[in-house]
């Protein structure tokens, strides 16, 4: 979605506010509808390892929604991007971000009167804070189910490379979010990026699983993680990807 967020302080309070990078003089409906879902989304839940929404203003065409302020900022950038090595993320935070996110989700899956589907699970979608814990953002495709009943069937959202392929069927179950929580776990393994795997017509869930199959798997694994991680660490927790993607 087209967004920009801008670092600001009100009542003396650091504070992150999401935008559309243009506020549109006519309204965007599907911009709007997002926004919308997002805010009503965060304001409904209350989890330590979700972003904190503190408010929302109307008074735009588009609602501009106010976060606390995360100042180590994307998990995509610590990952990808070329940054200090101060905020580069080891192997034991990359574990630890799992399990907040992994907390996160069931969270939305479990404690709620009625479950939410997050639908966009990926290292976009994670904000570090100064301890490099993780936390859940991005709730604008998200989407309350309903347990028993048949899945509802809407449009495919969220990223490709992440995206459970049984997603087809337009069916939204929390299975979409455990496939592209598998998925978000080898991308921690390995450091590639699903997204531009997509783009030039490749899978990362089909080239691991692949090469798990001949046994070449610790070819695939970053770097850093073959440094700092045991064979059998790296091991169970690519078995715990494969389960999810399963």
């Amino acid at each position: 979605m087209r967004t920009t967020i801008y670092k600001e302080t009100l009542e003396g309070r650091i504070v992150a506010i999401k935008t559309p990078r243009q506020l549109e003089p006519e309204p965007d409906i599907e911009l709007i509808d997002h926004f919308l879902t997002e805010a009503s989304t965060s304001l409904v839940m209350n989890h330590d390892n979700m972003v904190k929404l503190y408010g929302c203003c109307l008074e735009t065409f588009i609602p501009i929604l106010v976060y606390e302020f995360l100042s180590i900022g994307g998990l995509f950038q610590c990952l990808h991007d070329d940054v200090a090595s101060s905020k580069c993320i080891k192997w034991g935070d990359r574990l630890r971000v799992a399990t907040d996110i992994a907390y996160a989700l069931s969270y939305m899956h479990n404690a709620l009167l009625k479950p939410v589907v997050h639908r966009d699970v990926r290292s976009l979608s994670v904000l570090l804070d100064d301890s490099l814990r993780g936390k859940l953002a991005n709730f604008g495709y998200s989407m309350s189910i309903t347990p028993g009943e048949t899945p509802q069937r809407f449009p495919v959202e969220g990223t490709p490379g992440y995206i459970d392929p049984d997603v087809e069927t337009q069916e939204v179950t929390d299975k979409c979010d455990v496939y592209s929580f598998g998925v978000f776990v080898l991308e921690l393994l390995t450091k590639r990026q699903p997204l531009e795997m997509a783009r030039c017509g490749a899978d990362l869930v089909d080239v691991f699983v692949s090469a798990v199959e001949r046994n070449c798997m610790m070819g695939m694994i970053d770097n850093e993680v073959l440094e700092q991680a045991s064979r059998d660490e790296i091991q169970r927790v690519a078995q715990l990807a494969l389960l999810c993607v399963a």
